[in-house]
């Protein structure tokens, strides 16, 4: 069902190409065999003889005759496999009762517990998630992960003209993927909405075509309450902006001709 639900998204997503095209959705369906067993054997068996002596062989057969219909199979085979399973082991478990079936005052609400727990679904959960190329989103870097959930969000929401307000989309990202990953993917978010993004990083700033630049600036921190702030904004074909953002994100004229120097580059004064 969860998949039938993801479908129109993942289209959309292939449809995109290029890095939208790396996300997809998992579904699946996980069956904890090793519960179901032991919850079995710590509260209805008597574990020393039969087929079932000692602890981990429950869940040993239960491996090899359910494991497989209860987490990939649809209703029929469930219930193949669970009458399988039944059929050759239901009298060895029930002779593994602690009451004997003469003591019907104990030993029906045991066969009831037993029931209820060869029949339970306790032991069956849903796992979903995103993988990005191929890889689960828990697994990637914190600065990967969040170019993930922004091209999903961005992706879920192509269709809203809304302003969009993102904060510091570059932590944790190296310069070279903000400028493969970010940039091109801000460059079409502004073509269909106001983009509003909080950051000191110069290629976000510069390379994105920024249309407006607000600089904010803290005053000194009086004795009691808060700081003064401060706003200017242009663009950077305006030359008192674009030496603020020289200053901020490059450290100032003399860091970047110190860079330069450093790797022998040359400018004209």
């Amino acid at each position: 069902m969860l998949n039938e639900l993801y479908a129109p998204l993942m289209e959309r997503l292939r449809a995109a190409g290029g890095t939208l095209a790396k996300l997809s959705f998992t579904v699946t369906r996980v069956a904890d065999v090793a519960k179901w067993a032991k919850q079995g054997e710590d509260d209805l068996f008597d574990l020393r003889g039969g087929p079932f002596k000692g602890i981990g062989s429950l869940a040993k057969e239960a491996n090899s005759m359910l494991e497989e219909a209860w987490r990939a199979g649809d209703s029929a085979a469930v219930s193949a496999a669970m009458t399988k399973f039944k059929d050759k082991h239901q009298d060895a478990l029930l002779e593994k009762a602690p009451y004997p079936r003469t003591d019907q005052s104990n030993y029906r609400p045991w066969s009831r517990r037993f029931a209820q727990w060869l029949y339970s679904t306790d032991h069956i959960s849903i796992d979903y998630g995103i993988k990005y190329d191929g890889i689960d989103i828990r697994k990637l870097s914190p600065g990967t992960r969040g170019i993930v959930l922004v091209l999903l969000y961005l992706a879920l929401d192509d269709a809203d003209d809304r302003p969009l307000i993102i904060d510091q989309p570059e932590e944790n990202l190296d310069p070279k993927s903000i400028y493969d990953e970010l940039v091109p993917l801000f460059q079409e978010a502004k073509r269909k909405r106001q983009v509003i993004i909080v950051t000191h990083n110069a290629n976000l700033v510069v390379n994105t075509d920024a249309d407006q630049i607000i600089i904010a600036e803290v005053g000194e921190h009086p004795a009691a309450g808060l700081p003064p702030i401060t706003y200017r904004s242009g663009g950077l074909d305006e030359a008192p902006i674009r030496k603020i953002v020289c200053d901020i994100l490059e450290g100032g004229e003399l860091a970047f001709r110190d860079r330069a120097r450093r790797l022998r580059i040359f400018f004209e004064r």
